[in-house]
């Protein structure tokens, strides 16, 4: 005859080993995500209190920022010039402010010339694109937050190569090409190239990105956010959690950022929940806020600051 009391017991023990193994389960995740933050955040660039930056320094600490509007997270991206994967402190080729506003639900890239004039703390007037090599990443932030009145605190930097590993492991992605660019990368070595949507690999992707034989700056930084619109409606294609996860945890591993995992995650899954996201894009300075004048034997781009902060203000916000 069986006896009950033994057959509760088992199911008990069975229990607190499911229970035990869960809980494993649960820290061993846990214990990875804070490995994982640590290992992307640790050599991040510090926030301090205003009094604390030293703009002469060769890595600027970012200045705190009060948050304007608590629905808007703007997030910096800097791509590097420098051709060393191991040098953090080249040129910004490119300067983007990626933006999403979760209340009003849009998503906005503004693109940063780097001939533009500013005026940069311990540096005196430069362009804007020297403060990476002044300062780093945080300089560049501090200013951009004083001469157009914004609250950026997150960064990403990012080098070239890097951009071409991150395209490649989404399977490339799709850009829309005039047919002057079409006919210029079909004399570069690209002869299936045609206008109109396309596929494009990494490295394709890069010299698109860092055209600049076809047009101006303006052109340049055009097909650069075309890239990263790319880039967005790629990862559109599959809302899967844990697909995305793993994309993000790839992509860690090619960037240098201030932002945790859980702050990545959390900022991708919001603006992949909103329906009809609506996107918009821009390049500072804007048409007819600037003039292109010569300063101490500089070509750089003259604006009118407060016209391009109010622009930006009213894309933002």
């Amino acid at each position: 005859m069986r006896n009950p009391g033994k057959k509760r017991k088992k199911k008990k023990n069975k229990l607190k080993i499911l229970v035990v193994i869960l809980a494993v389960l649960i820290l061993g995740v846990i214990g990875l995500f804070l490995f994982i933050d640590h290992q992307i955040t640790g050599n991040s660039v510090d926030i301090v209190d205003q009094d604390k930056v030293d703009p002469t320094a060769e890595e600027v600490l970012i200045g705190k920022e009060e948050p304007k509007d608590d629905q808007v997270y703007n997030v910096l991206l800097v791509g590097s010039d420098s051709r060393d994967p191991d040098a953090d402190m080249g040129r910004s080729d490119s300067m983007m402010l990626i933006s999403f506003n979760k209340a009003k639900g849009k998503a906005t890239i503004v693109s940063f010339l780097r001939d533009c004039l500013v005026d940069i703390d311990g540096h005196g007037k430069s362009r804007l694109g020297h403060t990476y090599a002044y300062g780093g990443v945080g300089l560049t932030i501090n200013t951009l937050n004083k001469v157009f009145d914004l609250d950026i605190q997150k960064y990403i930097t990012i080098n070239f190569d890097s951009l071409v590993n991150v395209i490649d492991e989404l399977g490339g992605i799709q850009v829309t090409l005039t047919e002057e660019e079409a006919e210029y990368y079909r004399s570069a070595g690209m002869p299936d190239i045609q206008a109109g949507t396309v596929t494009l690999t990494g490295s394709q992707a890069l010299i698109h990105a860092r055209n600049r034989s076809l047009d101006s700056d303006f052109g340049r930084t055009r097909r650069q956010r075309s890239v990263m619109y790319g880039i967005y409606q790629k990862v559109l294609e599959n809302r899967d959690p844990a697909a995305l996860m793993s994309l993000i945890n790839y992509c860690i591993t090619q960037v240098n950022t201030n932002m945790s995992v859980t702050e990545i995650y959390d900022l991708a899954t919001s603006a992949l929940a909103v329906d009809n996201l609506q996107t918009q894009q821009a390049v500072v300075p804007m048409d007819g806020s600037y003039n292109s004048i010569n300063y101490e034997g500089m070509a750089v781009l003259d604006l009118d600051i407060d016209a391009n902060k109010q622009h930006i203000h009213e894309l933002l916000y």
